[in-house]
């Protein structure tokens, strides 16, 4: 890690978790920048007012999709466990530039892969979201409260 004193904590608190309704409800609009790679689409949106955590994240699993309550289960724990091992680029980043955003992340691929072939592109996914997030970073701003 490049970050003088920066410890990566590979944990996933309450705090990283979004469960704000306004933001949440923002993240699935138009307005919101959201895209597609390697079979995950990342919906995202940077925050006017920094929350305990500088990536608020929410975990979306589709029902029409995966039909059964089970799967979804266990497609969002696969997906909390791939953002919990490759957070830590994307945390840096945004420690770095002091950009607090709520992000979404659902896996819309229909197949089911291997775990390595997963983490494979989620941290391509990851390093793109980082690369949308220096192009524009301030694109969108919702007010948290």
């Amino acid at each position: 890690m490049s970050g003088a004193g920066f410890f990566m904590d590979y944990t996933l608190s309450k705090s990283e978790r979004l469960n704000k309704l306004s933001i949440i409800d923002s993240l699935f609009t138009k307005q919101c920048p959201a895209f597609l790679a390697y079979g995950f689409r990342l919906s995202y949106q940077i925050l006017e007012m920094p929350q305990s955590a500088l990536c608020a994240v929410l975990f979306v699993s589709s029902k029409k999709k995966l039909k059964k309550a089970v799967e979804r289960n266990a497609r969002k724990r696969m997906l909390r466990e791939l953002y919990r091992l490759n957070k830590s680029g994307l945390l840096e980043f945004l420690s770095e530039n002091q950009i607090p955003i709520a992000l979404s992340i659902n896996y819309v691929g229909a197949e089911p892969l291997a775990f390595q072939t997963h983490q494979a592109f989620f941290q391509k996914a990851i390093q793109k979201l980082i690369s949308e997030l220096k192009k524009n970073p301030k694109f969108t701003v919702h007010l948290a409260n």
